[in-house]
C-alpha cells in the first residue's frame, strides 16, 4: 500500500506523458503498479441510496404496494431468511410443478431488488426449487424474520405493513395462496344421482397468526370463507362459494 503522495506523483507524471517505465524508475514502484493507477479497473462508487427502515447505505431498492404485499404474503408461506456474516440471504421453495409461478417470483425479486441477483437451485430430486437472492436490508423490510419455524413465534405486521396490505389485499392473497393454497375440483357425493363439481379455493397454515392476516383480507375484498383445524395443529381456510370463487378466479387465477 502506497503512501497517497506517491499515488499523486504517479499520476502527475503520468500526466505529463511519462511512460510507465520511466516513472517506475524515478519513484521505486512496480511497473503493474503504474499500469493500474493509469487505467483502474476498480472505481468506488458513491452511495446514492438508503435502506428506507435503518437509513444505512443500500443497493437500490423498489416497492410498490402491489409488489411488496405479494413479497411478504410470498416470504411468510414458503420463505425463509437466514443470516451470514456480512449479508441475510432470503430463500423461496417452489414447487417445480409451477413453472409461472417460479417466472413470477423470480420477476418479483427482480423488480423489488433490481441490482441484487437472483438466484435458482433444484433440490429434493427436481422436485422443489430454491428462488433466492442476497440483501443486508433483508430484515429490515421483513421484520417477521425470527429464530424458529414461523408457526412458533408471533407473527404480526408493524403500521406501515399493515398500511401496504390494506392497500393491495389481492396481491397478498395472491402471494398466500401460490405458496400455502390450492386451487382444485370439489366432487360431491359421486354415487347420488345427480352429482356435481364446483372449483374451490383453500389455504393451510400452522401460524395462527398468519391465517389471521389472510382473513382479514379476505373480509376486506368480500370472499366467503369457513376455517377448520385439524388434530396436528394445521388450520384450513376453504374458500367455496360460488361468489367469492368467481372473485378469486378474477383476481388470483389458477396455480400453473
Amino acid at each position: 500500500m502506497h503512501p497517497p503522495q506517491v499515488r499523486a506523483a504517479a499520476l502527475a507524471l503520468v500526466d505529463q506523458g511519462v511512460n510507465d517505465c520511466e516513472i517506475s524508475r524515478r519513484l521505486g514502484i512496480p511497473r503493474g503498479t503504474i499500469r493500474d493507477w493509469r487505467r483502474p479497473t476498480y472505481v468506488r462508487r458513491a452511495v446514492t441510496e438508503r435502506c428506507p427502515r435503518c437509513w444505512r447505505a443500500a443497493k437500490p431498492m423498489r416497492f410498490t404496494d402491489n409488489d411488496y404485499a405479494e413479497l411478504l404474503a410470498t416470504y411468510l408461506g414458503d420463505g425463509c431468511i437466514s443470516m451470514g456474516a456480512r449479508t441475510a440471504r432470503l430463500r423461496i421453495a417452489l414447487d417445480t410443478k409451477y413453472p409461472r409461478i417460479i417466472a413470477d417470483t423470480t420477476a418479483l425479486l427482480s423488480r423489488c431488488f433490481p441490482t441484487n441477483p437472483v438466484g435458482k437451485v433444484i433440490a429434493h430430486g427436481g422436485t422443489m426449487v430454491f428462488v433466492s437472492l442476497y440483501c443486508s436490508h433483508l430484515p429490515c423490510l421483513l421484520p417477521q424474520h425470527g429464530v424458529g419455524m414461523k408457526h412458533q413465534r408471533p407473527i404480526a405486521l408493524e403500521s406501515w405493513q399493515q398500511a401496504i396490505v390494506d392497500a393491495a389485499p389481492w396481491t397478498f392473497i395472491r402471494g398466500c395462496i401460490r405458496t400455502d393454497g390450492c386451487a382444485f375440483i370439489n366432487r360431491t357425493n359421486v354415487h347420488r344421482p345427480e352429482p356435481y363439481e364446483y372449483l374451490s379455493y383453500q389455504f393451510s397454515n400452522m401460524s395462527t397468526d398468519i391465517v389471521e392476516l389472510f382473513l382479514a383480507q379476505c373480509d376486506r375484498v368480500g370472499v366467503f370463507t369457513r376455517v377448520n383445524r385439524n388434530d396436528r395443529g394445521l388450520w384450513a381456510v376453504r374458500i367455496n362459494r360460488r361468489d367469492s370463487v368467481a372473485l378469486m378466479q378474477e383476481h388470483v387465477g389458477l396455480k400453473s
